[in-house]
């Protein structure tokens, strides 16, 4: 007996703005939303440092996708659907007034979460915290869907929108191994982290097969920032193989060659001749960092710029160009909890429903566009975590979850 047209598996961001859409948009729709935890919309409370950081300021979707290491490609047609003007524009429009920072992020104007979370509450679906769903399968009409606690239920279109759960695997879907993104590093490096506090910027980190430019902070146990947080997320994968252990170079000024260094600390020993070489840095890094450098380089601190020969000035200007870091583990980002992974992309359509043509003579219908829905069972959706899309920290997370959320509904509506 079908209970619900609809069942939302998932009470997360993407679960949440769908069931939103859908009491709006389609009331006569009867709407169940299934959530494992004690309360939904858990990650949305916490994110942001409980501000929200619902999305980020766009200038050209092109340019926002970059920030997406997995799905990037896949969302440039639904970004141009549904993306961060109409997020902003849907939140506005809900009694959620935003300010924009000067680093693009986007907040509730409240400063808090909650304001996010009252927005989507506000809707007429069904919904059944403490209610894990353990198998869902395919009959003629329709689903079944059971619960951990021995429930069947049963609807006629599923939306899959939960970070896990064993059930996913029985759908007939490949799903992309799991493993952490957006993450420091730690490091064995007892004098590097004794200079915790200093930030560089612009550096580049490296990896094997892999590098990312920004800012670099060192950690009381390793290295943080944005250089780090983009390496992390691009290379989760190989990451993951190395078992988060390898040599990470850093290259304290990227906009210049390694030669171009050494004819600067050439020009150093030339003015400076008296000066000791530990006690100013003449490219500009701080006098602690600079010290350390010059004690790789094997080079002492005392010893005078004029007593230098140019095979020290060249050890020096290898470690400014090439510090060798030991990575030994990692940490989660604050209170990020992002992972990779999840149902491939290409056995989800991203495309419109009926072509190109379709799309332009009745492009006012947004269910001509992206249906977020299985090509392997019609009938069956997904949004949010449960895809192999994630992104770097700035609301670009929630963005995905939002766009995803939505264009599904609009599909579930038909």
């Amino acid at each position: 007996m079908k209970i619900a047209d609809v069942i939302i598996v998932g009470g997360g961001a993407a679960g949440m703005f769908a069931a939103a859409v859908l009491a709006e948009e389609a009331p006569e729709l009867k709407v169940l939303v299934l959530e494992k935890g004690a309360k939904p919309l858990a990650k949305v409370r916490v994110s942001g440092g409980g501000r929200c950081n619902l999305t980020h300021q766009c200038a050209d979707i092109r340019d926002f996708v970059k920030n997406y290491p997995r799905g990037g490609r896949e969302l440039i047609g639904p970004f141009n659907r549904f993306g961060p003007a109409e997020t902003i524009a849907w939140f506005e429009r809900h009694g959620v007034p935003l300010v924009t920072l000067a680093d693009g992020c986007l907040f509730p104007k409240s400063d808090t979460s909650e304001d996010v979370i009252n927005a989507l509450l506000k809707t007429t679906a069904e919904i059944r915290t403490n209610s894990e769903v353990s198998k869902v399968w395919k009959f003629d009409g329709g689903f079944n869907v059971k619960l951990t606690s021995g429930e069947q239920l049963s609807c006629k279109k599923v939306l899959v929108a939960t970070g896990g759960g064993a059930f996913i695997e029985g759908l007939g879907h490949t799903i992309e191994p799991c493993v952490p993104s957006l993450f420091t590093f730690n490091t064995s490096d007892k004098e590097f982290t004794a200079l915790a506090g200093i930030v560089v910027e612009p550096v580049r980190v490296s990896a094997p097969g892999l590098k990312a430019d920004g800012a670099l902070l060192i950690t009381h146990s390793g290295v943080s920032g944005p250089a780090v947080l983009r390496l992390s997320s691009f290379g989760a994968r190989t990451l993951a193989e190395m078992n988060y252990h390898f040599e990470m170079k850093i290259n304290w000024l990227p906009d210049q060659s390694e030669e171009e260094i050494f004819q600067t600390l050439e020009k150093q020993r030339t003015a400076s001749p008296r000066k000791q070489v530990g006690t100013w840095s003449p490219v500009g890094l701080s006098s602690r960092l600079w010290k350390l450098l010059v004690n790789r380089a094997d080079v002492e601190e005392t010893r005078e710029w004029g007593g230098c020969s140019s095979k020290a000035l060249r050890q020096i200007a290898a470690q400014v160009s090439g510090f060798i870091l030991p990575i030994i583990g990692k940490n989660k980002h604050r209170e990020e909890f992002v992972t990779c992974g999840g149902v491939r992309l290409k056995e989800v359509n991203f495309h419109p429903t009926k072509g190109r043509e379709a799309a332009r003579v009745r492009g006012n219908d947004r269910r001509e566009w992206q249906t977020l829905e299985s090509r392997l069972v019609p009938g069956l959706y997904f949004a949010g975590e449960v895809l192999d899309i994630d992104a770097l920290t700035g609301g670009f997370n929630l963005q995905a979850a939002w766009t995803t959320g939505y264009l599904a509904a609009q599909s579930l509506r038909g």
